[in-house]
């Protein structure tokens, strides 16, 4: 493999291992993040086993959709692991930290449409980075909405969550950027465990968990 994959992400200095099909906001992000992170560090369409499906035996690698998380995107550097959702909606966007759903206001306050909460999806995100980096290791998650987004009201968000907008997404990094804890040999090594435990999924699985993601969204708004 070359710099960490055999495919370039187009428009971008990211490589990965399999093909990856991206939304537009997913390929915005990278995009940007490239100006914050080594091009190295930063990985896309990342899969890691759910924390309650991890086997002992090994088999990490040929699991099922349903056993698997899919990580928009993750970076590290001197400040720890970065773990990144994307989403795509526009409009107002309100949510509170503690609810199960969020409300997005489209059309000038004429359509109103829940979605799950993007803390709780890239907790359990964290949940299983954590179990591979271990708790020494700081873990961020950051939900990027895209440009088009408003973000009236977002409260009640735990330690160590932020969320922003694509157009800002810098000044939201720059607040987590004092506490500089790992060192170059602890940032290789948690590149090192991160590749250990990344799960590689075929097209198949790959698939089956889009499907499964488009879904539930879809169910969700429909609600």
């Amino acid at each position: 493999m070359q710099k960490g994959g055999n495919y370039k992400i187009q428009g971008t200095k990211i490589w990965s291992p399999y093909p990856v099909e991206l939304t537009p906001g997913e390929r915005r992000l990278l995009f940007s993040l490239q100006r914050f992170f080594d091009s190295e560090m930063i990985f896309a369409d990342f899969y890691l086993p759910k924390v309650d499906r991890v086997e002992k035996t090994g088999t990490a690698r040929v699991m099922a959709a349903a056993d698997l998380l899919q990580i928009d995107g993750l970076a590290v550097n001197e400040n720890g692991v970065f773990v990144f959702e994307s989403k795509d909606y526009v409009g107002w966007i309100y949510g509170h930290g503690e609810r199960i759903h969020w409300t997005q206001v489209a059309a000038y306050g004429k359509n109103k449409y829940q979605f799950y909460s993007p803390v709780r999806q890239n907790m359990r995100h964290v949940e299983a980075v954590r179990a591979v980096v271990g708790d020494k290791v700081p873990v961020f998650s950051v939900i990027v909405f895209g440009r088009e987004a408003t973000l009236k009201v977002i409260d009640g968000l735990p330690e160590d969550c932020f969320v922003c907008t694509q157009a800002n997404i810098g000044t939201t990094l720059k607040g987590v950027s004092g506490q500089k804890v790992l060192t170059t040999q602890e940032i290789g090594k948690t590149k090192q465990m991160l590749m250990a435990g990344r799960v590689f999924p075929d097209r198949t699985v790959r698939e089956e968990h889009a499907a499964e993601v488009e879904a539930y969204e879809r169910k969700v708004s429909e609600r």
